[in-house]
């Protein structure tokens, strides 16, 4: 997980079973992001235009795939989505706090991080964020020192610092994503090109298996994390139309509630579950993948071998951005986390073009355990140098 917040321990009596050990990102920083610059932490769930759209419940396919590993292409026909996987100058990309209200990320000003990004050659800086306040954080960079840099920022909202509650009702939760995505728009509105709706929301509402069944998704909860990505989604578009919208999964083998999300069906304790819910649809497919997880093309428990990117593809038709890669943090030492780091750059460019993946973002510029550097900004791991010699040596 990006960032564990606050607001996450509100998902401790969600469905129980083993969401948080199955998360690949377990042991990240925990630093609480809340912006000295915010306007608001805690969202409105009142607001009129967003109850009103919760409560339409649009008819949806009601194709139900009863096995994961078998995925529905429901072929989606925006083709103004489906750009090539490397266009825009997006494919390296990297993560990092710039809104954090403390740290290095606070400390360090925005032209500093910039000249970092620039000398590792990535061109994609993911953020997360949980109100105006830290929206606006990232409005000043991209219109201060990141204007005309080549480099650009993805906002990732992050509801859990918002105060969201997973048991509340589908339409409060649309009401909270919506308000949180109209308030973090604004200050963006013409400055990005793409948004990422939420960040591993999906990480303690499994309850059995590894999340590639219906059955294994708590149906307690799962209106309230519909709602709040159809409410995030929807609040976007409400401000901007023309910003692209990204929905992403914590739990490795998690395809199966995207595809759930995109088909309508909700789970009910069978294999199957149960369709004739609110769709979503989003322009590009976000998913997370850490060394730990193994290789993303031959993924999954007892020797299953799922080929999680071709089943991504085939589901949704869009582009894949992998908005978090890396090796297993403190599991790995600093040479074995070099060694990873080639290995996986040097496949995710070979197979960008076959999947249409459209950029990977590695977790992170900045990081105790994750970091191609450490939380001083001066001190370089090995992994910086492998990271920054592949990209110069394979443009795209």
């Amino acid at each position: 997980m990006m960032l564990a917040s606050a607001g996450s321990a509100v998902l401790a009596g969600c469905g129980g079973g083993g969401g948080s050990s199955d998360s690949q990102a377990a042991g990240k920083s925990s630093a609480t992001a809340n912006s000295s610059t915010s306007t608001s932490t805690s969202p409105s769930t009142s607001s009129a235009s967003a109850a009103s759209g919760a409560s339409a419940s649009n008819a949806t396919d009601s194709n139900s795939a009863g096995d994961a590993t078998q995925p529905t292409n429901t072929g989606s026909s925006d083709t103004s989505s489906q750009a090539s996987g490397a266009s825009d100058g997006l494919f390296y990309g990297i993560n990092g706090h710039m809104a954090w209200g403390n740290g290095i990320y606070q400390t360090m000003p925005a032209a500093a991080q910039l000249a970092i990004l620039q000398d590792l050659g990535v061109t994609n800086y993911r953020c997360d964020i949980a109100d105006g306040g830290m929206a606006t954080t990232l409005a000043n960079a991209l219109k201060g020192p990141f204007a005309n840099s080549g480099v650009s920022i993805l906002p990732v909202f992050n509801p859990l610092s918002a105060h969201w509650d997973p048991h509340s009702s589908e339409a409060d939760a649309y009401a909270l994503g919506y308000d949180l995505a109209v308030r973090c728009t604004r200050p963006l509105k013409g400055l990005v090109k793409y948004i990422e709706c939420g960040n591993e929301l999906d990480v303690d509402l499994k309850i059995a298996g590894d999340g590639s069944s219906t059955a294994d998704w708590d149906p307690a909860c799962w209106p309230s994390f519909r709602g709040a990505l159809r409410g995030m989604i929807d609040g976007v578009r409400a401000i901007d139309p023309t910003i692209q919208c990204g929905v992403n999964v914590g739990i490795p083998m998690a395809y199966r509630a995207l595809q759930m999300l995109w088909n309508g069906i909700s789970p009910d304790g069978t294999t199957q579950g149960v369709s004739g819910a609110a769709s979503l649809r989003w322009d590009f497919t976000s998913y997370h993948w850490y060394k730990s997880s193994g290789d993303i093309q031959c993924g999954g428990r007892n020797n299953a071998c799922v080929d999680v990117l071709q089943v991504l593809k085939d589901s949704f038709n869009v582009p894949i951005w992998l908005t978090e890669w890396g090796w297993s943090g403190a599991n790995d030492t600093p040479q074995s986390a070099a060694a990873y780091t080639g290995k996986a750059l040097k496949q995710y460019r070979s197979i960008k073009d076959k999947y249409n993946i459209q950029s990977i973002m590695m977790y992170a510029v900045m990081d105790k355990n994750y970091g191609l550097m450490q939380l001083d900004g001066v001190t370089k791991n090995p992994a910086y140098a492998v990271f920054k010699d592949f990209i110069a040596a394979n443009p795209v």
